[in-house]
């Protein structure tokens, strides 16, 4: 993939870790054509258990690709044809990964939308990183052809929104570990349906990050 020559972490999300001796680093990921910003943490550095504390409860979500996240990325990257000249929305966006791997598929304009303004800053580096471009929800969901979502229904706040978009929505492409998708109370659309399972992982390799996760694909084609 083509990468800017200066690759530095933007100032802006380098400045938001919490801990001592993060820093973020340009991580290629296979299989998908896409790069981000990643957390890359000096494993030299001896941290104190308060430092810890902190770091974890303040976890930047948008410095890591989440295993269904991935597992998107790399099925888009795999079957462009899902988003090629689609109006695309990425629900609960994190990194950006799935929103710029639509892009980098062909779609026609891909918006990105996330409850934590920093994940947005963050999808718009890695858009830059990826030499794509995202847009912003403003204060109405756009009408769009696909609705992508990956790693969000651990978190039952999203669930109402969610369930509007996906009823509202021509086509979805949603992403869950197979565990969550199986135990969490969420009703599933008419017509989504299972059509693959992938073996993935979180990037960074983090304490249990590193283990790979069955990850289920769901997909509803355009509606009538």
């Amino acid at each position: 993939m083509v990468m800017p020559h200066v690759l530095q972490p933007p100032s802006i999300l380098l400045n938001a870790l919490t801990l001592p001796g993060a820093s973020l680093c340009m991580t290629e990921l296979p299989h998908t054509n896409v790069g981000l910003w990643l957390l890359d943490v000096d494993d030299t550095i001896t941290l104190n258990v308060h430092d810890i504390g902190v770091f974890w409860q303040q976890l930047p979500y948008w410095a890591f690709a989440w295993a269904g996240g991935y597992a998107l990325a790399r099925y888009l990257a795999d079957h462009p044809s899902l988003v090629a000249g689609k109006r695309v929305l990425d629900f609960g966006c994190g990194s950006g990964i799935a929103a710029i791997a639509a892009a980098k598929a062909g779609a026609k304009r891909v918006w990105v939308a996330d409850l934590d303004a920093m994940a947005l800053t963050a999808a718009h580096a890695n858009a830059a990183l990826n030499q794509v471009t995202l847009h912003n929800v403003s204060a109405a969901w756009p009408e769009v052809d696909l609705l992508l979502a990956a790693d969000v229904l651990y978190d039952i706040s999203s669930g109402s929104d969610l369930s509007q978009l996906m009823q509202q929505t021509p086509a979805v492409c949603l992403a869950e570990s197979r565990h969550i998708a199986e135990h969490r109370d969420v009703v599933l659309p008419h017509g989504l349906r299972n059509v693959a399972t992938l073996a993935s992982h979180t990037l960074p390799t983090i304490g249990d990050f590193d283990e790979d996760v069955a990850v289920t694909l769901y997909h509803r084609e355009q509606l009538c």
